[in-house]
């Protein structure tokens, strides 16, 4: 599943599983919400490092995270 599909699967409830997992992104990659609802749409792409923590993170492989990046 890639990045933004995951994160759009999340709840979206008022204390939501969603603004956590961001919360949490944001703390580990040190970039503000902003760029991370970026990376969910598709108008940006995290650096490969970036995409190695997330995929920490998530615990999923970053190839199927992001299958685009190069």
């Amino acid at each position: 599943m890639v990045f933004g599909d995951y994160m759009n699967s999340l709840s979206t409830e008022k204390t939501s599983e969603k603004g956590a997992m961001i919360a949490k992104l944001c703390e580990a990659v040190c970039k503000s919400e902003v760029a991370i609802y970026n990376w969910i749409a598709g108008r940006s792409t995290p650096n490969k490092l970036e995409r190695k923590t997330i995929s920490g993170v998530l615990n999923i492989p970053e190839e199927e995270l992001f299958p685009d990046a190069k």
